[in-house]
């Protein structure tokens, strides 16, 4: 596909994760390792440490749709895995207050039940099978609550203050950041990481001249799914922040009681804040819920390959939801400010 003449777009909105900022050994990795220590509370680990997702599962599911949030998506597999599980009674003691008295009961509860190891998970996890699933039921934690069965979802922790109850996303942000960022952040020590977060891994998919061409051209913006302070934290340290004249996160969508992608809020929140508003947007993203996100708003949608795990499957996919244009790599859009 040919993507719109320059004369057609006033704007080039971006998302950030895979368009941007390679995630793949940050976010992506940071799933993988908050499930696996999940399951190490009772569970044996496997000998050669082989952990219980891969890269291609986590692309996967996310890819059903309605998992823009990956501490969503880290708790629907976690849900997922629970449901191999025989059932688990629920607690009878309040576990609200305290991180570690959830770890415990966690330990308590899946010490000795079969299967017996997380390597007996892995084996038997199919996670095509859970993502097709999801997507006919709606996608997003609605539809895995229509896929599985859900016997043990009293044990999935995700809801709430991560420094009391929501264990999912307190192992997360642990990962993600780091011993130090997270003090900083959320103003207590970590209790599980003691060490660099995963945070710092990540890497540029564009590279700056082409942020600077596109920025003489028209005004570009950002909406992610991040949570401010980790959209500032990565543009300040890969020296981006200039380029853009708005930005719209995860704190803003929760600030207006909005939606997240694939609702198209954030897209035109973006839009608003850039001076003046552009009447037309480009919205360039690396999922289907941004192609969704994108054609809601009635903006160009473009979708990028860079780190997809199935190139070709993800272009049928970003086809067939009515993409404008795919691209390989976002620097393939200093083409399109060429004219």
């Amino acid at each position: 596909m040919d993507i719109e003449p320059r004369n057609q777009i006033d704007a080039l909105i971006f998302d950030m994760d895979g368009v941007l900022v390679d995630v793949s050994r940050s976010y992506r990795a940071a799933i993988i390792r908050t499930v696996d220590i999940y399951f190490a509370q009772g569970l044996r680990l496997p000998a050669n440490g082989t952990p219980l997702l891969s890269p291609d599962d986590v692309a996967t599911l996310k890819n059903a749709g309605g998992f823009n949030n990956d501490w969503d998506l880290t708790a629907a597999f976690i849900t997922y895995f629970l449901d191999m599980l025989p059932p688990m009674h629920a607690p009878t003691l309040p576990l609200h207050r305290r991180v570690t008295t959830m770890m415990a009961y966690l330990e308590m509860c899946m010490r000795g039940k079969a299967p017996a190891s997380i390597a007996e998970l892995r084996t038997k996890k199919d996670v095509p099978a859970l993502a097709n699933a999801v997507a006919d039921a709606g996608g997003g934690l609605d539809g895995l609550k229509i896929a599985l069965a859900r016997k043990n979802a009293h044990m999935v922790f995700s809801r709430g203050d991560l420094r009391k109850e929501n264990l999912v996303r307190r192992i997360f942000q642990e990962i993600y950041l780091g011993e130090t960022l997270f003090a900083e952040i959320y103003g207590e020590k970590p209790i599980i990481v003691r060490e660099a977060g995963v945070i710092t891994d990540e890497t540029p998919l564009i590279a700056p001249a082409t942020l600077a061409t596109l920025a003489e051209k028209m005004p570009l913006a950002i909406a992610t799914g991040r949570p401010r302070a980790e959209a500032d934290f990565t543009l300040n340290r890969l020296g981006f922040t200039p380029y853009f004249g708005a930005m719209v996160t995860h704190d803003d969508v929760v600030a207006a009681d909005a939606q997240g992608k694939p609702d198209p809020w954030s897209l035109r929140e973006a839009a608003q804040r850039l001076t003046p508003a552009p009447a037309r947007c480009a919205y360039i993203g690396d999922t289907p819920d941004d192609i969704r996100a994108a054609k809601a708003a009635g903006y160009t949608a473009i979708g990028v390959l860079a780190t997809a795990t199935d190139p070709a499957a993800l272009r049928a996919q970003f086809e067939s939801l009515g993409a404008d244009t795919v691209l390989e790599s976002p620097d393939e859009l200093r083409e399109f400010v060429a004219g």
